[in-house]
């Protein structure tokens, strides 16, 4: 079994079971076929690969129809891109779990899904995935011209793990003084690594995340780390206000809800253009699992977050440039 040195062997060999009976527990429990709401049929993703600062990785690219395509290029725009970061508690590679998602926001925003199937735990730990996750922000803005994509009109977003990484992918661009993505999401993600069991509570008996899940996050992907570092809680980053308008989206039952409570809280403090939803009688990863109104509000709120976004940057460029844009409304 690979697994980074820093892991403990009985941790790592419960993380790497966690991923050997994943795949018949998604089976059972999640993404059903009445949540699939994209309104016309895609193709099959591609799979592409791309170099980090860590090697190799593959994404799953998710493209919306030719005839969407060709719209936007009789407008004279090119397709925008979200970088989807998923979900799997640091530990699950499991990028086509996004699917559903990923179909939706494709067929009805107009965008390419991009879709890093970054390292986790036991093979890997902090800060590996944050970084390969921005290096495929990079790597985007590289390869846009070859695809036809738009390298200006870039957002990012997933959910649970999949959020802090999107956050971390935001911030690190901040930090690095280039290109900030336009848009944020995080879906019942992680902010504040570090919180205590005990702070994680929830009415619902034996929540998706419980106590057990958390100490194997700490003593796999992010053991030996500082727990309070911008890094791996982005909730205590010195430059949350320099962050783009942000979708968070939380959980009743989730026991993660209260940090990204407090970061909704601390973004709207600090001035962000921040939207914050907290779904009522749901735990983590409703929007991969019934209640079908839940999940199908839940995605909506992504994909208007995205197209709010991507079309206020092609305001910016009519006002520039004597170009008439078309600014297509959002049809659910």
């Amino acid at each position: 079994m690979q697994r980074d040195p820093r892991i403990e062997r009985r941790h790592a060999y419960v993380a790497r079971a966690f991923q050997l009976v994943y795949p018949a527990i998604q089976k059972l429990f999640f993404a059903p076929s009445e949540l699939e709401f994209a309104p016309k049929a895609i193709a099959p993703p591609e799979r592409l690969e791309l170099m980090t600062r860590h090697g190799r990785m593959e994404a799953l690219v998710f493209s919306p129809t030719r005839e969407d395509l060709a719209a936007q290029r009789a407008r004279g725009d090119l397709a925008p891109v979200h970088l989807l970061t998923h979900g799997g508690a640091f530990i699950l590679q499991y990028p086509r779990e996004e699917g559903n998602v990923a179909r939706y926001l494709a067929a009805t925003v107009g965008c390419v899904v991009v879709i890093p199937d970054y390292a986790a735990a036991p093979q890997a730990c902090f800060p590996v995935a944050e970084e390969q996750c921005f290096d495929a922000l990079l790597w985007i803005r590289e390869v846009a011209d070859r695809h036809g994509w738009d390298r200006d009109r870039i957002t990012v977003g997933g959910p649970s793990a999949g959020g802090k990484l999107a956050l971390s992918v935001a911030l690190a661009a901040i930090d690095a003084g280039g290109f900030v993505p336009l848009a944020v999401t995080s879906e019942y993600g992680c902010a504040d690594i570090g919180r205590s069991d005990a702070e994680r509570t929830s009415a619902k008996r034996f929540p998706v995340v419980g106590p057990a899940l958390m100490r194997l996050v700490r003593s796999t992907y992010y053991v030996g780390c500082d727990l309070r570092s911008p890094q791996v809680s982005p909730l205590y980053h010195p430059r949350l206000s320099e962050m783009p308008p942000t979708l968070i989206m939380t959980a009743e039952f989730d026991t993660l809800r209260h940090e990204s409570n407090d970061l909704a809280v601390e973004l709207e403090r600090r001035g962000v253009a921040v939207t914050h939803r907290e779904f009522p009688r749901v735990d983590h990863g409703f929007t991969h699992q019934k209640p079908v109104e839940t999940a199908r509000a839940a995605v909506t709120m992504i994909a208007r977050h995205l197209h709010t976004a991507f079309d206020g940057a092609l305001r910016q460029t009519e006002t520039r440039s004597p170009r008439l844009v078309r600014i297509r409304n959002f049809q659910p």
